[in-house]
């Protein structure tokens, strides 16, 4: 095809000003070159006077030399730097012999200490080279000079003093810009990496949630099949058959938690061909409140009688609390499973404008010894994870023993979308 190869170009991004692209030993020989062109021009410029030329005398050379040379210097020492040539400037000025050229060097000295020195020491200075140039005013007025003198070199010196300041003002400002946008990349950083903390902590829960209400239907089942194997081949099927269906839930749920695991620059595509068709339930939602049928199933395939009522409209709950919920409820039952197998129990949704309450209850341990003590450090972990996970959505968890046997949990979940009407 014409033209396929062409390559698109990207435009060209401006070209800084020149006197941001000079280096510091550009500008210090800027500075030189300056200053020993003004001493030239002052040291060898003739007045002529018909045919007859004045050259300057060795006090006016000296003097010449004094307020020119040192704003070479004027970067690396500023301030001695203004003080020389103030003082060589106030005697030219008082000798009545203080061409433009001195002006354009006690401004930049001035421009250079506005620029580099802090305000007190910089007003200080200013104030300083006004007096000193004054006085050579004064000191021309009483004397044969005075036709001579003018006012240019005071207000070179407070001209290029302002101009400095402004530079130093905005070189500041700027300054507090570029530092404001770093302290703001870091706490977006950090904002990001807490995200991420959430994000692993809030998986690691869901990994826990999976694996603790599957290895425990797993536990009770195959302890079912391993006492009536031999005696009842066919609750013992069944209770393999329990024993499969719990695992391959577990599977499925595993990959999707996983799947939130893998890196950023990892296609979805490569991970679901790595792991071939079976992959495919990653991709698929996250278990809701419509998914709590087959939860049931499973806990009764572990031996619990589990009724499950559900009113209100399950749409109306959002994603995140659906899942939620749907996790209290499974933790709940999961407890009812591990600690106290053979009881009967009931999870009960209620979905109103209010919010979304839940509340599960069992009977008890028919007749059965006394639990053995749950190891330590671990003792109610499961209550806690659904505590904080209630807490997140701001609402609140109750688990506590019922009085004529049995345990209760009950929580509730003030879910917007819920509360803005959508319940039935």
């Amino acid at each position: 095809m014409p033209g396929s190869d062409r390559v698109t170009q990207m435009p060209r991004s401006p070209t800084p000003p020149l006197s941001y692209r000079m280096t510091p030993r550009q500008w210090a020989a800027v500075d030189v070159a300056a200053a020993v062109a003004a001493m030239l021009v002052m040291m060898f410029s003739l007045r002529v006077r018909g045919l007859h030329a004045d050259i300057p005398t060795p006090g006016m050379a000296v003097t010449t030399v004094a307020a020119t040379l040192p704003v070479a210097v004027r970067r690396i020492w500023p301030l001695p730097a203004l003080a020389v040539v103030t003082a060589a400037v106030a005697v030219l000025t008082a000798a009545g012999n203080a061409p433009l050229t001195t002006d354009l060097m006690l401004g930049m000295a001035s421009y250079m200490a506005a620029v580099r020195l802090g305000r007190p020491v910089a007003v200080a200075a200013l104030v300083a080279v006004e007096a000193a140039i004054g006085a050579g005013l004064l000191t021309a007025a009483a004397t044969a000079h005075a036709q001579n003198v003018m006012l240019h070199s005071m207000l070179a010196a407070a001209a290029m003093w302002f101009v400095g300041v402004g530079v130093r003002e905005r070189r500041t400002y700027q300054a507090g810009l570029a530092e404001q946008a770093v302290q703001q990349r870091r706490a977006e950083a950090e904002r990001s990496r807490h995200a991420l903390q959430q994000e692993r902590l809030l998986i690691a829960r869901e990994l826990h949630d999976v694996l603790a209400h599957t290895l425990s239907v797993v536990t009770v089942q195959a302890g079912v099949g391993r006492r009536v194997g031999a005696a009842r081949p066919g609750e013992a099927l069944r209770a393999l058959a329990a024993v499969e269906e719990a695992s391959r839930g577990a599977l499925d749920e595993l990959r999707r938690a996983l799947c939130l695991l893998r890196s950023d620059d990892e296609p979805a595509t490569a991970a679901a061909g790595a792991a071939g068709p079976a992959a495919a339930p990653a991709l698929a939602p996250a278990p809701g409140l419509g998914d709590l049928g087959s939860l049931a199933a499973m806990v009764r395939a572990a031996g619990t009688p589990v009724q499950v009522d559900v009113a209100g409209d399950v749409a109306a709950v959002p994603p995140a609390a659906a899942l939620t919920a749907y996790r209290i409820v499974q933790e709940a039952l999961t407890n009812v499973v591990r600690h106290a197998p053979g009881a009967r129990a009931t999870a009960s949704i209620k979905i109103s404008a209010a919010g979304v309450r839940i509340r599960v209850t069992d009977t008890g341990r028919p007749g059965g010894p006394a639990e053995l003590p749950p190891p330590a450090g671990t003792a109610h972990h499961g209550i806690m994870g659904m505590r904080e996970r209630a807490a997140v959505f701001g609402g609140t968890l109750d688990a506590a023993p019922l009085p004529g046997g049995g345990f209760r949990v009950a929580a509730f979940l003030p879910v917007p979308a819920v509360s803005a009407g959508r319940a039935a």
